[in-house]
């Protein structure tokens, strides 16, 4: 049995209207943001990438990160980020009690990766000099010691 088609939406203009509003309101937040995770000095920001979907805009890549790759190699590693943060929704449904999902950050040995969704398959990734975290230093050296 074949599936009928679906009516379209009554709302859907309305539901788009929407979502170009909240990017709008991203957008304009996200410049503040990255000026002031760039004067950070504890943590200096690398990278920052803006996803929807398969698309992604580099926002922000500091001087020396990108003399440091070839550009086939930073777009292996901007894709790759990109498809870690797809991996996050901001809601699972086996998590439903735990609510919003309002980041995920992955410690690497030399650099943090934080990924902020905003909506389904879209959201923010930076990527950060690494820094000390008591909890994730504690675990790795409790895990090398065993």
């Amino acid at each position: 049995m074949v599936d009928a088609p679906q009516e379209p939406q009554e709302n859907l203009d309305e539901e788009l209207d929407e979502i170009s509003d909240d990017l709008e309101d991203v957008n304009a937040d996200i410049r503040g943001l990255i000026d002031q995770l760039r004067d950070q000095t504890n943590a200096p920001l690398r990278l920052a990438v803006r996803f929807s979907g398969d698309e992604s805009d580099v926002l922000f890549i500091r001087e020396d990160v990108r003399e440091q790759y070839t550009d086939p190699e930073l777009e292996d590693r901007i894709e790759t980020i990109v498809m870690k943060g797809l991996g996050d929704p901001p809601r699972e449904r086996p998590l439903f009690d735990f609510g919003t999902l309002d980041a995920t950050i992955r410690w690497y040995e030399n650099v943090q990766v934080a990924h902020f969704p905003y909506r389904e398959w879209s959201g923010l990734a930076f990527v950060f000099d690494r820094r000390e975290s008591p909890i994730v230093d504690l675990a790795k050296q409790h895990l090398q010691d065993e």
